[in-house]
């Protein structure tokens, strides 16, 4: 979403393309007011919250796997462990994998339900507001998560499935992916935009290396509640990092949209139930209404996947791993650290060295930004297919050489991102952002019933059939791949008729190059 060119207007991003971000507003002295000082702590609060989230990963699954292993062999009222390897069995894993399935589920209907409602309310009252909301949901959904598991011999240990339930406060974690989002979009240019998301990814990769190793650590020589306590206490951490960040939402000064500010004019609209319902309606058939076009359709679907990857590479696969090689799950979680490291790689070294040699003014054929992000993106579905393919394989070298090569194609989702702002105008950041959390909450809703299923029927099957779970991602990933050779740049937004300029001039061989 860029700026349009000429005087800037309230309706222009906090950032104009060819000038420095004004100080907003209303900032106090202990704000910063830089974009990159801006977009470098959004990548600090995402850094703490992520680590926060990895922590709990391994100890969890490891709890619910104690639970049921409990209950199969009729111990309910034992109080130690009961030894790791004795609940591998098909049973136990099975019933693990659908309830942590289901909790991904019910966790999407309710994203699915009230994300959309808080995004608009960011778009009227400000990102921050919106923030503190649903951290307040969140935050109650990860403690109450851990009740059940403490007390699962008095609550009904199936009960953790509804405890995002919690997540109605605000939304859950698509309305604070989407604000966070949102705010770096508000700051940034449509050149550095894609920078911002790729540091804003880095930082959500790193804590999900430093999560999951640190816990691992933990484990093997202490209880796994202590990584999930120490989870707890980071999010309060993670939130102070949001004070010293300015409200960064810049209202239009048109009349035209009187719909858009309904809520804004109608005291009476905030506070009627009914109003607000038939408000976020008109609001959600206004937004997919931006998708007449089909490119603009074709990058939205690939998100539907996202939620499946995210499984296929964290909770699920530290069990898949688990029992298909019979590691404890404290040891397979040291490898979503090793990918984690090949994430930071990728972000920090190979993508932006890749980007840059493609923006290059010494290539023969130059590539636009939006261009240079759709080959990009195209190429990293390409090694995700490769190396979830790879990663159902028989041997663990095999399942290695997965890892890395569909790690190396984690800048997807932040490049998808990134080619969205090209199809939209700047004043619908938050909502375009909240609607790829809702497309995001349509796939979790079968990502994990489906690939609990597919592991399932594997282990029925046995042998080969043990990787199906990753057979199924593969595939989905080939859909995509195979979406984004249809994307059209010709129908992008970006800069109105400069970057439609630059787009036609991109494939086409410079004067001087032409000489020669």
């Amino acid at each position: 979403m860029t700026a349009n060119p000429g005087t800037p207007t309230e309706a222009s991003p906090l950032l104009p393309e060819t000038q420095q971000p004004e100080r907003p507003s209303a900032t106090s002295r202990f704000h910063v007011t830089t974009p990159r000082n801006i977009v470098l702590l959004l990548a600090l609060n995402i850094l703490i919250l992520a680590s926060a989230g990895g922590l709990t990963v391994v100890p969890q699954t490891r709890l619910l796997e104690d639970i049921f292993c409990h209950r199969y062999y009729g111990d309910i009222k034992g109080l130690s462990d009961i030894d790791e390897s004795l609940c591998k069995i098909d049973s136990i894993q099975s019933e693990l994998a659908y309830v942590n399935g289901l909790t991904t589920a019910v966790e999407a209907v309710v994203g699915l339900t009230f994300a959309f409602p808080f995004g608009i309310l960011a778009d009227k009252i400000g990102r921050k507001p919106v923030y503190m909301i649903s951290m307040i949901g969140t935050t109650l959904y990860l403690v109450s998560t851990m009740v059940v598991i403490r007390f699962w011999r008095i609550i009904p240990v199936h009960l953790v499935i509804f405890c995002s339930i919690f997540q109605i406060i605000g939304g859950g974690t698509q309305v604070l992916l989407a604000v966070l989002y949102s705010i770096a979009a508000d700051v940034e240019s449509s050149a550095n935009r894609a920078s911002a998301f790729f540091l804003l990814a880095l930082a959500s990769f790193i804590g999900n290396l430093l999560g999951p190793l640190v816990s691992s650590m933990m484990m093997e020589v202490v209880s796994p509640w202590v990584p999930l306590l120490s989870a707890i206490a980071l999010v309060p951490i993670g939130v102070s990092t949001f004070i010293f960040i300015p409200e960064t939402l810049r209202k239009k000064d048109n009349d035209d949209d009187d719909d858009d500010d309904a809520l804004q004019d109608s005291p009476s609209a905030m506070s009627s139930v009914i109003s607000h319902f038939w408000h976020t309606l008109t609001q959600l058939s206004e937004s997919f209404s931006m998708l007449k076009s089909p490119s603009l359709t074709i990058i939205l679907f690939s998100f539907v996947v996202q939620m499946s990857l995210f499984f296929g590479k964290s909770t699920f696969f530290i069990q898949y791993f688990s029992k298909r090689f019979q590691w404890t799950l404290a040891k397979t979680g040291y490898l979503l650290s090793y990918r984690g490291i090949i994430s930071v790689a990728v972000l920090v070294f190979i993508l932006p060295g890749i980007s840059k040699l493609l923006l290059s003014p010494n290539l023969r054929f130059r590539f636009s930004a939006a261009k240079k992000d759709l080959v990009l993106a195209q190429s990293s579905a390409v090694l995700m297919m490769l190396g979830y393919f790879c990663m159902g394989g028989p041997t663990v070298p095999i399942v290695f050489v997965g890892i890395i090569v569909a790690t190396l194609g984690d800048g997807l989702a932040p490049l998808c991102r990134s080619l969205l702002t090209a199809y939209i105008d700047p004043q619908h950041t938050s909502r375009i952002y909240v609607l790829v959390g809702i497309v995001e909450a349509l796939g979790s809703m079968y990502a994990g019933p489906a690939l609990a299923t597919f592991f399932t029927v594997g282990m029925r099957w046995k042998g080969l059939w043990l990787g199906l779970p990753y057979f199924w991602l593969a595939f989905q990933c080939s859909l995509v791949a195979f979406g984004l050779c249809f994307v059209n740049l010709r129908s992008a937004i970006v800069g109105k008729s400069t970057e439609s300029e630059e787009e036609q001039e991109s494939l086409v061989p410079r004067e001087e190059d032409a000489r020669v």
